[in-house]
């Protein structure tokens, strides 16, 4: 197969093979148990009606939704960063076309600072994608607001952020969305906070509140729990350009002459990726821990040897293994025909992208589609993000294609600096066992 032709130039040490080095996780729900206890921040109570925070000394009324289900977040690699109280929903939609799920995610977090200004709050409300901000306030108190709508392929979502500067800390409540009449709701719901002598919080949050600690009380999923699989499964091998997986009964032939990134290689660049995307973000810094329980890279190849010198991004493939055990509920698709699971994995994608600071040039494409008797669900996005060392963006056009082998999820990520080259990538072929009911297939 002809190569995407990607011109070197000295001097342009681009760090553009990095950002797409977390992909993998947007597959991997995560399940982990957290080790710290008793973190005083995330001290409060909860109820049917309200959340109430004993430390900071605020209720937050909740949304009355009966799709709305607590989410739980461990923070524990950043002592400074706590998680107080979340919730999400998968609310699904019937209509004229078939059902839709409109995945929504709420989190109140806490930033320790040693100033916890109002610029800092600012900064916090605006993101990691440096949005608009307006002043407002709430319960008496300055706030900073920053609010994004985005039309997609799959509908409308939504961004919302509210963040203020309290007793040495940046308190951040966020939205996001697909679902419009909830996005209201949850905002209601924020500009509707009261604060109060945080020594009455037994009193406000009321008899019908239960004590909540997310650090000291967070356990496993009993329906999100890592089946103990990924780390046993055959990593397969690799001859000339081919990779083989006899467990999972494939073969994939990647582009001639491009380079196999051994495992030191891969966690070093996964690594470096994370933090230059995520930095010290300990709701990802999790998420990277637990995902080498929930998911395995089998392939990492890329045109150029890592760290090369290049104009544009490093194009790339990875092929990885994910254990749907991770995912409560989860299953993927049987037919064309299940829109509802479809629409939810390619949903539970998007969302999650819009939660890192790449920038979309344009509408993701979702589509679903069977190939020799196989289903594959296939989303493509095109990216931009300011690398530093690079005087322009960098232009990332990815698309992930996931499909079933055996009981596994395994997904074919490709990533180039043009949508000419996205295409060819796409176009290498892969190959199942007589046995299984595909032979062969493009995705």
């Amino acid at each position: 197969m002809r190569k995407p032709a990607i011109p070197h130039r000295p001097g342009f040490a681009t760090r553009a093979v990095l950002l797409v080095c977390f992909i993998p996780y947007a597959l991997a729900p995560v399940s982990a148990t957290s080790n710290r206890v008793g973190a005083v921040p995330e001290n409060g109570f909860v109820s049917a009606s309200k959340y109430t925070n004993a430390f900071f000394g605020f209720s937050l009324p909740l949304p009355q939704d009966s799709a709305l289900r607590e989410l739980n977040l461990s923070f524990n690699k950043d002592a400074s960063r706590h998680f107080l109280f979340g919730l999400q929903s998968q609310k699904v939609n019937s209509g004229f076309f078939g059902a839709s799920a409109k995945l929504t995610v709420f989190t109140v977090t806490a930033t320790q600072s040693s100033s916890a200004s109002s610029d800092e709050a600012r900064k916090a409300a605006s993101g990691a994608k440096g949005r608009k901000v307006m002043r407002t306030e709430i319960g008496g108190r300055e706030f900073w607001k920053s609010e994004f709508q985005e039309k997609v392929k799959e509908g409308r979502t939504w961004s919302v952020g509210f963040a203020t500067a309290l007793n040495g800390y940046v308190l951040r409540f966020n939205i996001e969305s697909f679902d419009g009449k909830l996005t209201d709701q949850f905002r209601r719901s924020v500009e509707a906070l009261t604060f109060f002598d945080p020594t009455n919080a037994r009193d406000v949050a009321g008899p019908e509140s239960r004590a909540y600690n997310p650090a000291a009380s967070y356990i496993t999923n009993a329906n999100v729990v890592p089946s103990g699989r990924i780390p046993q499964l055959n990593p397969g091998s690799i001859s000339g350009n081919t990779y083989k997986n006899e467990e999972l009964g494939f073969q994939y032939e990647f582009p001639t002459g491009w380079v196999v990134n051994d495992k030191a290689t891969q966690e070093k660049v996964t690594e470096a990726g994370h933090q230059f995307v995520w930095g010290n973000d300990p709701s990802a810094a999790r998420e990277h821990e637990a995902a080498e329980q929930c998911a395995r890279i089998l392939l990492f190849v890329t045109e150029h040897p890592a760290g090369t010198k290049t104009e544009q991004l490093n194009p790339l493939i990875i092929v990885m293994a994910v254990d749907p055990a991770c995912s409560a509920g989860a299953h993927f698709p049987k037919s064309i025909d299940d829109r509802e699971a479809i629409q939810r994995i390619a949903r539970q994608i998007l969302l999650y992208f819009r939660q890192t600071p790449l920038a979309s040039t344009g509408q993701a494409q979702v589509r679903s589609f069977t190939t020799v008797g196989r289903l594959v669900i296939e989303v493509t996005q095109s990216l931009t993000a300011n690398v530093p060392g690079q005087s322009t963006p960098s232009n990332i056009f990815t698309s992930m294609e996931l499909m079933e082998a055996k009981d596994y999820w395994v997904a074919w990520m490709f990533a180039t600096g043009s949508e000419a080259a996205l295409a060819e990538l796409k176009n290498t072929k892969i190959f199942f066992r007589p046995s299984d009911p595909v032979q062969a297939t493009q995705p």
